[in-house]
């Protein structure tokens, strides 16, 4: 064979293996570029949501701050004056009334900021906040804690604040005498059931209230589940499940 016709006939050869390579150049090309997409989506993805995160704990810490700052001017200057009013009174008419005043005052005053929170149980704490609502409400607590499970301080507000909201917006909306609150604490979860037996709520707009909001917010926060739905046979259930082994 003449080296012109060997040459001839490995032409095609070298033209097939020279176009394989460039194409497989090329898809490595592309799975390059790919790859450094995915990175880039993920880094923004971090970022974003390092983001989300440090705007709802700063929003969440100025909520408390501002409430511990009303509560207070409420307990250091209001009721120092109201007392001292009293002093001055001398209508027992007019000093009941102050009295009354004093109380609702230094009520105000605990909501906003619950006192001692590092010495007492999350369970304490709910009832401490239900006391006074069992003079215009028939509410039954059931609460179970057999491992005497204990939670932080942060854990116990965001908890808290939640159960708070959800009793405000039953004396606000729910036209009920009667509120069932269970509470079960195991070694894994907690799930919070409060029930009340009045006018219920639209699905639709369960979602628009700022209450909702913080509910969702601090939720969030300890990465708990809840949702609000009808119960049965009239009134409305609000279920959170709180699962901190994740």
């Amino acid at each position: 064979m003449h080296v012109e016709n060997f040459e001839e006939s490995i032409a095609p050869i070298q033209w097939i293996l020279g176009n394989l390579l460039l194409f497989l150049g090329l898809l490595v090309f592309i799975a390059i570029l790919v790859r450094k997409y995915v990175q880039r989506i993920k880094e923004e993805s971090k970022i974003k949501l390092s983001h989300q995160k440090a705007l709802l704990e700063s929003s969440i810490e100025i909520q408390e701050r501002e409430r511990n700052r009303i509560a207070s001017e409420i307990h250091d200057n209001l009721i120092a004056q109201l007392y001292q009013v009293k002093l001055l009174n001398n209508e027992k008419e007019l000093g009941s009334y102050i009295t009354k005043s004093i109380q609702t005052a230094r009520n105000i005053s605990h909501e906003l900021s619950p006192p001692l929170i590092e010495n007492h149980t999350l369970e304490e704490m709910l009832e401490a906040f239900l006391f006074p609502l069992q003079r215009e409400y028939n509410i039954h607590f059931f609460k179970s804690n057999t491992e005497g499970i204990v939670f932080d301080n942060t854990v116990k507000l965001h908890l808290f604040r939640i159960f708070q909201e959800v009793l405000t917006n039953i004396q606000k909306h729910a036209q009920t005498e009667k509120i069932d609150i269970s509470l079960k604490i195991t070694i894994d979860y907690v799930l919070l059931v409060i029930e009340d037996f009045g006018v219920g709520f639209k699905p639709e707009n369960i979602q628009k209230g700022l209450g909702t909001k913080n509910i969702e917010l601090r939720a969030k926060q300890i990465h708990a589940t809840y949702k609000f739905k009808p119960n049965f046979p009239q009134g409305s259930k609000f279920m959170l499940v709180y699962d901190y082994t994740t």
